[in-house]
């Protein structure tokens, strides 16, 4: 991609191409960059209704997640959480939207006072930082400090925020980003991907000149409460279709705190040691009582589960409704080689089962009480590779099979 410069002091049209991408500005800079010019992010183009923003804070800190690369608002108490990206690193690609989803489930249990804590700590002032901020900014479009309060704790309490993806270069196909946005019940964000192309050239002068072109390549909005649909390409994620939580595990009645606890901590274990072989593919994330779940491609889902009720542990593949029916038939003609697959990983064949309103392909082992260091060490090993060889053997397979199964 190219600009050509007209009425250049050189004389003739001058032709700048574009800074490769990650050979571009450093990712420290560049966030320095949006916020010293907030008004270089297009956010008019995601919600109309989000004013001018005022920078808050660089690395802003999120207690036991992370630090967020930019924290802004607008007058009227709407959360912008920016993850600046260069995207020459890999890594980067699968993780940062993972990771800024992560900021907004932290950011969604802060209260105001928490989130006041975290701002004067960031810049160093004392009293309601935030409101200061905003108020010597761009105003507060008339609301007084209470209702200034009132309006971002309820932000957050709902989990309304804009994510913004910021990068040099953003190649991830749409497809695959909407794959890490489902399974955030509870969270009312908008997300977007935002390009920032850079040209630069030196002038007749011998002077550096540089342009930046924001360009929004995606964005989702949400229509209903964890309904999230994408807008600008193709992906929906319906978040109202959750895998159903093994029998036994605590849906629909008082749960337990200490089997809560137990299970976090487990779960906590599991995901620390979970690295897929698969890099395109995002980590499971922990659900309810007793399990937690990765999306595979076209809506499908990874489940791995816990059961103290029946003294069983495993993992299943969810294949809901019509179009999951023809995928199931689709990966039953690979049958044979798949269970050769999951043979060679040292895991027995799985169970094949469909019913009226869907298909499930699962592999379950019996796991007794009680669940010491030792059980759970062996429970944790055994579903790691349950769950990175049904990634290796169905994850290609989904995607070959398209949208329409």
């Amino acid at each position: 991609m190219t600009l050509v410069l007209l009425n250049d002091a050189a004389g003739a049209p001058r032709i700048v191409r574009r800074v490769p991408e990650g050979a571009a500005r450093r990712e420290d800079a560049l966030r320095d960059l949006l916020l010293a010019h907030p008004a270089m992010l297009p956010v008019g183009e995601i919600d109309p209704g989000i004013g001018p923003l005022v920078p808050v804070a660089r690395e802003l800190n999120v207690p036991d997640v992370g630090r967020i690369d930019a924290f802004l608002v607008d007058a009227r108490g709407h959360l912008v959480i920016v993850e600046c990206k260069l995207w020459r690193n890999p890594q980067a690609r699968r993780e940062v939207v993972g990771q800024i989803l992560d900021y907004a489930r932290a950011l969604a249990r802060f209260s105001y006072e928490d989130l006041q804590r975290e701002v004067s700590r960031a810049t160093g002032s004392s009293g309601n930082a935030l409101y200061q901020l905003v108020a010597a900014g761009a105003g507060t479009d008339g609301m007084d400090e209470a209702q200034f309060v009132d309006r971002v704790s309820r932000n957050l309490a709902a989990g309304r925020f804009l994510l913004l993806v910021v990068g040099d270069g953003i190649t991830e196909g749409t497809q695959r980003i909407g794959e890490y946005l489902v399974a955030q019940p509870g969270l009312a964000f908008d997300f977007a991907l935002v390009e920032m192309a850079q040209y630069a050239w030196t002038d007749g002068t011998g002077a550096e000149q540089v342009v930046v072109q924001p360009r929004l390549l995606a964005k989702t909005v949400v229509i209903e409460r964890a309904v999230i649909r994408n807008e600008a390409s193709v992906v929906i994620a319906d978040l109202r279709d959750e895998p159903v939580a093994p029998a036994g595990e605590g849906r629909g009645r008082k749960l337990d705190s200490g089997l809560q606890e137990a299970w976090r901590g487990f779960a906590e274990h599991f995901l620390a040691g979970m690295v897929f072989d698969d890099p395109s593919q995002p980590p499971p994330r922990i659900g309810g009582l007793g399990w937690m779940k990765a999306p595979l491609p076209r809506g499908h889902w990874l489940t791995l589960y816990r059961a103290s009720g029946s003294g069983r542990i495993g993992a299943y593949i969810n294949l809901p409704g019509s179009e999951g029916l023809a995928a199931f038939e689709r990966l039953a003609a690979d049958r044979a080689l798949i269970d050769e697959e999951l043979a060679e990983a040292g895991l027995p064949a799985p169970a094949w089962e469909r019913t009226d309103k869907g298909a499930t392909i699962t592999l379950a082992w019996p796991s007794p009480l009680p669940w010491d260091e030792g059980a759970e060490m062996r429970q944790r090993d055994l579903l790691r590779r349950a769950a990175n060889q049904l990634v290796n053997s169905f994850r290609p397979r989904l995607e070959q099979i398209g949208p329409e199964g």
